[in-house]
């Protein structure tokens, strides 16, 4: 990230808390507004710059509001007259279909199948609204626990008015875009399909059906050759050809594709469709205009979270563990033992804790998200770290924080301890290092164990019996 860029500390009265990624159009951050999360996404100085963009991508934000499916991320504000243009939609705490396959390899059929089910309920509701997505690739279709999310429909077909198409330059992603975008410019909702026959075999197969490597080779094949389909499980492949054909006038609708891949209008992705566990990306660190002098040690690229951002580190007697590494993809449930229970009272509450339904033990060291996303874990077998991305905590009734460790924009602070838990300031974040950990269940890694509640989430290490509880309102060490 370059040491000039600052990023925003709100963005249309979105609190943002970090950075989620950068792409072609602009930046993305995770935000919260109104205890709502959203993904925020700020275009690019060239393409704000440009007034038949921000004319073109008013018009296209006022037809997305229009859309409507379980299957899309909903816009929940948007602004082109901004400076800079942004837009705001569902946050989707899940992994990227190009994330997913990167890792975990082609997915089973039969997820395959709901996924294209998914996918095309979307692309009815896209179209139905009166927009064309233009840019339907394994990177813009999230993997959700209750099923797919197309996102970014909209945004992309503002970009054909900007200067980008006047030199040349193709709006899309080569290897899913459709021939006739390429050739004649021309975008239409059956240039969508033949994104998502291209995104069903990528999902089948692990590969994009024209290759890889150059960009202008990726074109000329799109246009002149043949997909390449080996692999495709029998039930698909005759559907998936037929979205690839070159002429837009044959590919079918995405109610015949539906139609084709289902047995019923009830018959669609739900929870539980996905076969495993899937890790998101983590997130990188945001870079902020100090408000204060930070310590030398923390560094300019320091993690923010936002108003008060807190990190928890629980660690056994002796030596503590390193930073975070890349979490197991899989955690495996077992019976709960009697480490299962945080003894203490809990931070909100004050009453003791209860039992956890189940506990998912992990051989390596993994992470965990709460379900309001507002804390973020990362245990190790001897160690635990949490971050809170807001606390609203009363300084009467907790313990005083370290000189240094402001607790505000800019720092981070961490808990860690070897006979009790205790604050040193820290400099980076855990959030996106692990999967939603639903109320009432427990992540155990070695000796430590760490539970989810709807009072916050709770830790402890089982040899020493120490460990900490807390919530956005307040936090025990013991």
């Amino acid at each position: 990230m370059p040491g000039s860029r600052v990023d925003p500390r709100s963005i249309g009265g979105f609190t943002i808390t970090r950075l989620l990624g950068e792409g072609g159009m602009g930046r993305v951050y995770l935000g919260r507004r109104a205890g709502v999360q959203a993904a925020v996404k700020v275009v690019r100085s060239d393409l704000a710059g440009d007034p038949e963009f921000r004319a073109r991508f008013g018009h296209e934000i006022q037809a997305a509001t229009r859309v409507r499916s379980p299957y899309t991320a909903a816009l929940l504000g948007a602004d082109a007259d901004a400076d800079p243009p942004w837009m705001a939609t569902e946050y989707v705490p899940a992994p990227s279909l190009r994330e997913a396959v990167g890792i975990h390899g082609p997915m089973p059929v039969e997820q395959v199948r709901l996924l294209g089910i998914g996918l095309a309920d979307a692309l009815a509701a896209i179209h139905g609204a009166g927009v064309v997505h233009r840019d339907l690739k394994p990177g813009n279709v999230l993997l959700g626990a209750d099923g797919p999310k197309v996102i970014d429909f909209g945004i992309a077909r503002a970009a054909d008015a900007t200067v980008l198409t006047r030199t040349g330059a193709v709006v899309g992603s080569p290897g899913f875009i459709a021939p006739e975008q390429i050739t004649h410019a021309r975008s239409e909702p059956a240039g969508d399909v033949f994104a998502l026959g291209g995104v069903l075999a990528y999902a089948a197969t692990g590969r994009a059906p024209f290759g890889t490597g150059d960009v202008n080779a990726l074109l000329y094949r799109t246009v002149h050759g043949e997909p390449d389909l080996a692999g495709i499980p029998e039930p698909l492949l005759g559907l998936v050809r037929a979205c690839l054909d070159r002429d837009p006038a044959r590919r079918p609708e995405p109610a015949r594709i539906r139609a084709a891949l289902s047995s019923g209008p009830e018959d669609r992705p739900i929870g539980g469709w996905l076969p495993a566990v899937l890790e998101p990306t983590p997130p990188r660190p945001v870079a902020r205009a100090p408000r204060w002098r930070t310590p030398a040690a923390i560094g300019a690229a320091v993690a923010v979270l936002a108003a008060a951002a807190v990190v928890g580190v629980l660690a056994l007697r002796g030596p503590g563990g390193g930073g975070p590494v890349a979490p197991s993809s899989g955690l495996p449930t077992a019976s709960p033992p009697a480490s299962a229970s945080v003894p203490g009272p809990t931070a909100a509450t004050g009453s003791p804790t209860a039992p956890a339904d189940d506990v998912r033990v992990s051989a390596e060291p993994a992470g965990l998200s709460s379900p309001s996303g507002n804390i973020a874990c990362y245990l190790q077998p001897n160690s635990v770290r949490c971050d809170i991305a807001q606390a609203e905590w009363d300084p009467s009734t907790i313990p005083q924080r370290p000189t240094g460790c402001q607790g505000v924009w800019g720092d981070s602070l961490q808990i860690t301890g070897t006979d009790r838990a205790d604050f040193v300031c820290h400099s980076d974040t855990v959030f996106g290092t692990g999967p939603i950990l639903d109320y009432g269940r427990s992540l155990r890694v070695g000796d430590v164990t760490c539970t989810s509640r709807q009072t916050g989430v709770e830790c402890r290490v089982g040899t020493s019996g120490h460990g900490l509880s807390f919530s956005r309102t307040a936090y025990q060490l013991y």
